[in-house]
């Protein structure tokens, strides 16, 4: 198999529904005779949907690393192929956007929204744009000074004493992308020149090495007399584990595409080519583990095939990598 044709041709033939599907859906230039509603109701019926899905009506916590948090189960749906358009998923998340305006819930559930399909929904918008406009400020500042000197952070309390402390801007004015922001950008469907120019210059500002390489840090509430973790793997920062999941959000955008860690992403990820042309990573790049964070540890990469199955891992890593590469011709 030397050309993408065959090797999307013969994941359509040997994946389980979610990558037959996905793939006649995002990946085939031409699906004519194929039957996408029945490949759909599979998608629907099998048991690893009606799991997650039974996950999500069971979600107490919208943030969190249980099966059961929010934010887990809705975006592995998404990844299965579901969107607003499914009753079934439709009548889980209606409830959510009650819990929605609530402290920290916007971050870790809108951008998820954004690709399901609510994004024209007014608390949306308004979320979406707001972070935009702050991330957009610290992007045109153009600094990656991000932390108190030691004189400024004497007064912070004791148990957080020498340790990186963002200046209080970054709480405010200028608000610095997370891993969260990164896939809300991705998914955005914005068609405004303006507001595409600002996506832009903020995933350049993101995707520079001064910011790849920052250490994260701790937000400092003077008020509250306390420090709150907002570390490296909280921003939009690539690692190992979501090493794929954020390639597949990066190659959207040309500014990544010609950055230093999508390059060598790319490298690395082409060194699990097979002799036969597909693709084979190791575990540790398509993480599927119960009670683990899908963004801040891309622990949930599976596409529904049976892991004790040797062909599993070089079907969703071909897939992965068939997908990544026709993002990069968009």
């Amino acid at each position: 198999m030397e050309k993408n044709s065959d090797l999307i041709e013969w994941l359509y033939s040997n994946g389980g529904p979610i990558i037959c599907y996905r793939t006649a859906t995002e990946l085939m230039d031409d699906a004519t005779g194929i039957d996408i509603h029945h490949l759909y109701q599979e998608v629907c019926e099998c048991s690893e949907v009606q799991r997650w899905l039974d996950n999500l009506g069971r979600a107490k916590n919208i943030h969190g690393s249980k099966d059961t948090d929010a934010e887990n189960p809705l975006a592995k749906l998404l990844e299965y192929g579901l969107t607003a358009n499914n009753p079934a998923f439709n009548e889980k998340i209606l409830p959510l956007f009650v819990r929605l305006p609530q402290s920290y819930h916007p971050i870790t559930l809108s951008p998820f929204l954004i690709r399901a399909g609510y994004y024209q929904n007014p608390f949306i918008v308004d979320w979406f744009k707001g972070r935009l406009e702050g991330m957009y400020n610290a992007a045109r500042r153009g600094t990656y000074d991000f932390y108190l000197t030691d004189e400024e952070a004497s007064k912070v309390p004791k148990a957080w004493c020498g340790k990186p402390i963002y200046k209080p801007e970054y709480d405010q004015e200028y608000l610095l992308p997370t891993c969260y922001d990164f896939y809300a950008m991705a998914y955005s469907p914005v068609d405004e020149p303006q507001t595409k120019e600002v996506i832009e210059k903020i995933i350049a500002y993101l995707s520079a090495p001064q910011f790849q390489w920052t250490v994260g840090g701790y937000q400092w509430d003077r008020k509250k007399k306390r420090c709150y973790a907002a570390g490296r793997v909280y921003l939009a920062c690539v690692n190992l584990q979501r090493l794929v999941l954020f390639m597949a959000l990066g190659a959207r955008f040309a500014s990544v595409r010609d950055s230093q860690w999508f390059k060598e992403g790319l490298e690395k990820l082409e060194g699990y080519r097979t002799t036969r042309g597909t693709y084979s990573f190791p575990r540790d790049l398509l993480i599927e583990k119960k009670n683990s964070y899908y963004i801040y540890g891309g622990a949930h990469m599976g596409l529904g095939e049976d892991r004790r199955m040797e062909k599993a891992l070089e079907l969703e890593s071909t897939f992965w990598m068939m997908k990544i590469k026709q993002l990069m011709t968009v």
